[in-house]
């Protein structure tokens, strides 16, 4: 019992020493992951026919909807063309 305390601590410290950039970094990624493979589903589309449509392998599509996937803009927009919905969308503010 004593040996998983001990490992929940550590892991926590973990968590906490973790910067803010990396955890919204890894959150985002899971996020984008779970839009793309929701997305598929409601359309009834394979990992496979929607690799063929962005112009990747099936083992690509298969790493981003798995999550932590470093996305770049130029592969969110290919995604976001493929499915015809904006995969991310940037607020811009007024006068800038």
């Amino acid at each position: 019992m004593k040996h998983t305390e001990e490992t929940e601590q550590l892991f926590q410290k973990v968590i906490d020493d973790t910067p803010q950039a990396i955890k919204l970094q890894v959150e985002w990624s899971y996020d984008i992951a779970d839009y793309i493979d929701a997305s598929l589903q409601q359309r009834g589309m394979s990992q496979k026919e929607f690799a063929k449509l962005v112009g990747t392998s099936e083992a690509a599509v298969s790493h981003w909807v798995g999550g932590g996937h470093n996305f770049t803009l130029s592969t969110l927009a290919k995604i976001s063309a493929a499915l015809g919905i904006p995969i991310i969308q940037v607020t811009r503010l007024k006068g800038v």
